[in-house]
């Protein structure tokens, strides 16, 4: 009787020896901060969970492919991890792409974690779709908040033509509407240098108030709009330390207002505690340290379930259904970012960003308000 118990017992429980995980982002072409950092803190914590895993504990192999930020590409590398790598989870720094992607994960069963936006389009995804970061709407309402508080009353908006920024711009419309501010939002071609048109148009208009959403060829902007004598105040969201930004600004992006997150937003020790690893490991911190610290929380959040597979799945469970089940139940994950939960709709919750002024080249200051 104890041998057939025992036998029974074992044809219960998995015995997983390896996790294959992707990782999708922009490591060229534009947006790389949001990728590079994101990849090399995605291998700090693999190589942390290989090297102190228990034997019974399955190895987990990291395999990652650069999109340049198009979802077209994100749909080519998630077919060529899942050809040649047979992952089992897909790591994916772009919103354009996950939803791209979303629906064949969840045919092929595949675990979808996008470790760098948090909204409500990507919450309406399946529920193979998780999304472990800040959430969009709260970390750019801030800068109408901000606008209200200044009294300011007529607001531009330029905004580059995709999933995050469109968002951010019409998070900021509602707030702005909802407190009789007027306000316009301008999609700008994704590959314009040149803004000259539209900002002549603002100061004819008298806007009070510039706010810049979008990558580093918004920094032209920046620098066109002060050789037109435009001297109102600029705001942007949460990618301004790109130094190409600077660069292209020529330096007039000092004094922009922006969303961003250190880590005094999150856990103090264990993010300097990350960033002293990764300085260590790569030769220098992340200039923008956000998205790494998402990336690093995400997949230590993620591994804390792999680990458990052994114990915790049952033979006649797909890899999918047990993963996702484990995810919808983690409670207050202590990472470097904040204590993370994660709700129903795979959506995360404890990441808040906060509000600072570009400093000088490469430097946030927190704004005292």
């Amino acid at each position: 009787m104890l041998f057939i118990c025992l036998s029974i017992c074992s044809a219960c429980q998995s015995d997983v020896k390896v996790i294959n995980i992707g990782y999708i982002g922009p490591l060229t072409k534009r947006a790389t901060d949001l990728g590079i950092g994101p990849a090399n803190a995605l291998k700090i914590a693999v190589e942390e969970y290989n090297r102190n895993k228990k034997p019974e504990e399955p190895v987990v192999n990291l395999f990652i492919e650069d999109d340049q930020w198009e979802k077209d590409n994100a749909i080519i590398t998630y077919e060529k991890l899942r050809r040649e790598q047979d992952i089992n989870i897909i790591f994916i720094s772009n919103s354009e792409g996950t939803i791209a992607i979303s629906d064949k994960a969840l045919e092929d069963g595949v675990i979808l974690v996008n470790p760098l936006n948090n909204d409500a389009l990507l919450s309406k995804l399946n529920s193979n779709t998780f999304k472990i970061a800040k959430s969009t709407e709260q970390a750019n309402s801030l800068i109408a908040i901000r606008i209200i508080e200044l009294g300011l009353k007529k607001v531009a908006i330029m905004n580059y033509p995709n999933d995050f920024m469109t968002i951010a711009s019409t998070s900021c419309k509602k707030l702005l509407d909802k407190n009789g501010i007027k306000n316009k939002i301008v999609t700008i071609n994704k590959e314009a240098t040149d803004f000259e048109k539209e900002l002549k148009s603002f100061k004819k208009e008298g806007y009070d108030a510039y706010v810049f959403f979008g990558y580093k060829n918004f920094g032209f902007a920046m620098k066109q709009a002060r050789e037109l004598g435009i001297t109102a105040p600029f705001f942007g969201s949460t990618v301004l330390l790109d130094p190409a930004y600077y660069e292209n600004s020529q330096g007039t992006i000092v004094g922009t207002e922006c969303t961003f997150f250190t880590p005094a937003d999150g856990n103090w020790v264990l993010a300097n505690e990350f960033l002293d690893t990764y300085k260590l490991t790569y030769g220098e911190k992340p200039f923008s340290v956000w998205p790494p610290l998402q990336a690093y929380d995400a997949m230590n959040l993620v591994l804390n379930e792999v680990k458990t597979i052994n114990d915790t799945k049952n033979s006649d469970q797909y890899f999918d259904e047990w993963l996702r089940q484990r995810l919808n139940n983690v409670k207050f994950f202590q990472g470097t970012c904040g204590n993370i939960s994660i709700g129903k709709n795979g959506a995360s919750k404890g990441i808040y960003f906060s509000l600072y002024n570009y400093e000088s080249k490469g430097s946030l200051i927190k704004v005292k308000r």
